[in-house]
């Protein structure tokens, strides 16, 4: 018997009436990578949360699904909804993202209830340490990276796979048509661990920033525009993009810099900033460099002085903005390889197949044990 349906589990989903960060499209994505990778027979549903219960089509063969919540918590991802047990009964495996969260938790009692294969990844944050102090981690079956930085993290005896990657290089890829190129690019949200303020610090003078992104914490986006004003550097803020406007903003800059950081400009600490930095993916599979700082996973997928570049110190990083910016050749040359490396190891297609192998392993397994 087949794999049919899978089901993943996540607090959040990518959708303007939710959330519209990293770890709520690299399910989606993911869950594109399966089913392609399956020829069309395996669907994905993606389970999450909302004022009312709905069903629709995201993609070809992954459908939303949206549990109506049964309280209202201050924490979004802690919530509950009675049609969690009937919205997973008909899966065949269920992969948990972000586990570290109250609904999260459920979903791990609800699957093993129903005797489940179970995958867990954790994308960040941690709403509810419930689990996390009661070793939800072992009752997966198999716990899934996306770098070797974020397997690092995890204590746990439950086999762990790393599944690198999944960015969408179909829908992020090369301008049709020569494009100037006239800016440096950051796309994220404005968030005071993603460092942006060191990248307003580091911008060299003349050149122009678009710093691209939801300001989801007012003090330090109110902050990073006061900054630029202080400094003196040309900056522009773009806070309701849709991907086309990311696509067309990809193609007119140099570089996009992820600036993250362990210590934010309030004094918090991060532990772990960047699980992948999709964004650098996207980038990247869009024929343009990417930049990062050492910080998190996010070096792992930068391939030193041919995709772009990874820097320690500031002045480096000023250092390698005026370089890119003088040199249109070189951008050119790092664009086409970031292409490539993307297509070879960082596609969802890519991904898509060595996560559903993984899923076709962890049933079989089930099947045969109930056998």
């Amino acid at each position: 018997m087949s794999l049919r349906k899978i089901a993943y589990l996540t607090p959040l989903y990518f959708d303007e009436q939710s959330c519209l960060g990293g770890g709520e499209r690299y399910p989606l994505n993911l869950a594109t990578g399966i089913v392609e990778a399956s020829g069309g027979t395996c669907a994905v549903e993606l389970i999450s949360y909302g004022e009312k219960s709905e069903r629709r089509t995201m993609r070809p063969g992954v459908t939303l699904r949206v549990l109506q919540i049964a309280n209202r918590p201050g924490d979004r991802t802690n919530v509950a909804s009675w049609e969690l047990p009937d919205a997973l009964a008909d899966a065949d495996l269920v992969h948990i993202h972000s586990p570290f969260t109250r609904s999260s938790e459920l979903g791990i009692l609800a699957a093993k209830q129903q005797h489940k294969p179970l995958c867990m990844t954790d994308h960040g944050g941690t709403a509810s340490t419930i689990g996390l102090n009661l070793g939800s981690l072992e009752l997966a079956d198999r716990v899934i990276a996306y770098s070797d930085f974020g397997a690092s993290l995890y204590w746990t005896k439950t086999p762990i796979a790393i599944v690198k990657g999944g960015v969408d290089a179909s829908t992020f890829s090369p301008a049709p048509h020569p494009t100037d190129r006239d800016r440096v690019l950051y796309v994220g949200r404005l968030l005071p661990h993603k460092g942006i303020d060191q990248l307003i610090r580091a911008l060299p003078p003349g050149l122009r920033l678009t710093v691209c992104g939801r300001p989801t914490h007012k003090d330090y986006a109110w902050l990073i525009s006061n900054l630029a004003i202080e400094q003196g550097k040309e900056v522009e803020f773009v806070t309701d993009a849709d991907d086309a406007t990311i696509r067309a903003l990809y193609h007119r800059s140099w570089v996009t810099v992820l600036p993250s950081v362990y210590q934010d400009c309030f004094g918090g600490n991060h532990v772990a900033p960047e699980l992948m930095g999709l964004t650098l993916l996207e980038s990247m599979a869009s024929g343009t460099p990417a930049i990062c700082s050492r910080v998190g996973a996010m070096p792992e997928f930068i391939h030193e002085g041919e995709t772009g570049f990874v820097y320690d110190q500031l002045d480096q990083l000023t250092e390698r903005l005026l370089r890119l910016s003088q040199d249109p050749a070189l951008v050119e040359r790092m664009g086409r390889r970031g292409r490539e490396v993307v297509l070879e190891a960082f596609d969802l297609r890519v991904a898509g197949r060595k996560m559903f192998a993984i899923y076709e392993e962890m049933v079989t397994k089930y099947r045969e044990a109930a056998a």
